[in-house]
């Protein structure tokens, strides 16, 4: 009897046993099957914290200020970096990328490494690039009605941006030019103002009169306003003035003031003249297709570094003029003033020459309507009169 309950007694805690064991193996494969499932997850998350897709591109700037898409520009700038339009883009780059924190980028071709002077205007109408600095004084053939504006205004940087940007707005004038440059698919966001011009001379003269009498070769590559005064004008590029002043080819000559320093033209020519006036234009220029594709919050944030980089632009250029007076005479050169009288000569010479030439293009063009809404509001905010 004894020996029968030890049996029991063994049979029972061998049955206990395995049951324990069973349930210690059950736990385990549960938990490991836990811990596999959250390292799965956990690494999944990862990878998709390290590779957004393209559909999470949307961007936003660490102040929550820009919340428009990235956008990387194409920007051709025909000028140099250290060239004032060159100077101009590279503020409109930094100014934008700092609006946008990095959203918007602006890469810039300087010095017409992408595309010249000549070929810009055609690039940015068929959307080789999408953003120019346009100096559009080299397209008066293709752009007759734009060009139709006299280059230059009277009395300070201030005064020659308001001037054109009172053209633009006027009614008849602006929906001319608006209509030319539809046509070649760019849209214009905004003008910069420009430098003052001077008269230049490789000898000593005391006012306008008296440089046009002494000149025998003033070197120029736009001649009939400078006719008009009295000059005898020999074609030379802007690029060649000063080897054309040191071996005599020339005497005298009128440009861009700090671009004729910048060219050292005061080592050859030793007496300046501020002429009176001042230049606008370089426009913000966009191909239209491209524009018209940006979201509202990219096309803000172009603008709005299109508008400051105006302001900048009217501030470098009063500081630039102030600035380059006191250069030149710390380079030794005799600073000349022209009389009153003498301006209004000049001005006429200006308004005149560049009246006839569009008038007469747009005789051949037929467009003569357009062109003379230009040149009449050019006249009205200068007081210039003009009859047609």
């Amino acid at each position: 009897m004894k020996k029968l309950i030890a049996l029991l007694l063994a049979l029972v805690m061998v049955f206990a046993m395995a049951a324990c064991s069973s349930s210690s193996d059950s736990s385990t494969t549960d938990e490991e099957e836990t811990t596999s499932a959250e390292t799965e997850t956990e690494t999944e998350v990862e990878a998709d914290a390290e590779a957004p897709t393209d559909d999470t591109a949307e961007a936003e700037t660490a102040d929550g200020g820009y919340t428009g898409e990235a956008l990387t520009i194409t920007f051709n700038s025909s000028y140099n970096e250290t060239e004032t339009g060159g100077i101009l883009a590279t503020y409109f780059k930094d100014y934008l990328e700092e609006l946008t924190d990095g959203a918007i980028t602006v890469n810039i071709s300087y010095g017409g490494t992408l595309f010249t002077a000549d070929d810009e205007l055609d690039a940015c109408g068929d959307g080789a690039i999408n953003m120019m600095i346009f100096g559009h004084s080299k397209h008066t053939s293709e752009l007759p009605v734009l060009n139709a504006i006299p280059d230059f205004a009277p009395e300070s940087v201030q005064n020659a941006l308001d001037y054109f940007n009172y053209v633009f707005e006027d009614e008849a004038a602006g929906a001319a030019i608006t209509a030319e440059a539809d046509a070649y698919g760019i849209t214009y966001l905004s003008i910069n103002a420009g430098g003052a011009n001077y008269f230049v001379a490789n000898f000593e003269f005391e006012n306008l009169t008296d440089l046009v009498a002494k000149s025998t070769a003033f070197g120029n590559m736009a001649p009939v306003k400078f006719e008009a005064l009295g000059f005898n004008v020999v074609g030379v590029f802007p690029w060649d003035y000063y080897s054309a002043f040191d071996t005599g080819l020339m005497d005298a000559s009128q440009m861009d003031g700090p671009a004729m320093y910048s060219m050292s033209l005061y080592e050859v020519a030793k007496y300046w003249m501020f002429d009176g006036t001042f230049a606008a234009g370089n426009f913000m220029t966009v191909n239209t297709d491209w524009w018209e594709s940006l979201s509202a919050e990219q096309q803000a944030a172009i603008q709005e570094a299109c508008d400051a980089t105006t302001q900048y632009s009217l501030e470098y250029n009063e500081s630039e003029y102030a600035a380059l007076n006191a250069n030149l005479e710390a380079e030794g050169v005799t600073l000349v003033s022209m009389t009153d009288e003498e301006f209004d000569t000049w001005w006429s010479a200006i308004f005149d020459s560049a009246a006839n030439d569009a008038l007469t293009a747009a005789e051949e063009n037929g467009n003569v309507e357009e062109v003379q809404a230009v040149l009449q509001a050019a006249a009205d905010f200068t007081g210039y009169d003009i009859s047609f």
